[in-house]
């Protein structure tokens, strides 16, 4: 097997330690290996335009909390 080096942003490593401690991974790359074996399942799974979804995430925002029971006033306004 043959291996590279690879940069990730501080962020995204302590996204992969997080993965790793919940998967009780021994290293990183079991932990890797497990969110690109996903992320491909997941992948083949959507038949949509992935590319409208990705550009719809430009104008998605933290709401903070929120009550799932409110959805429609949320999408619409108090008088939906």
């Amino acid at each position: 097997m043959k291996y590279t080096t690879i940069r990730v942003s501080v962020e995204d490593k302590k996204k992969l330690e997080r993965i790793a401690r919940l998967i009780q991974a021994k290293s990183l790359v079991q932990a890797l290996r497990f969110a690109l074996e996903v992320a491909e399942k997941e992948l083949g799974k959507f038949k949509g335009n992935i590319e409208q979804v990705l550009s719809s995430l430009k104008y998605a925002r933290d709401v903070g909390s929120t009550n799932a029971e409110k959805v429609d006033e949320y999408l619409y306004g108090e008088n939906s």
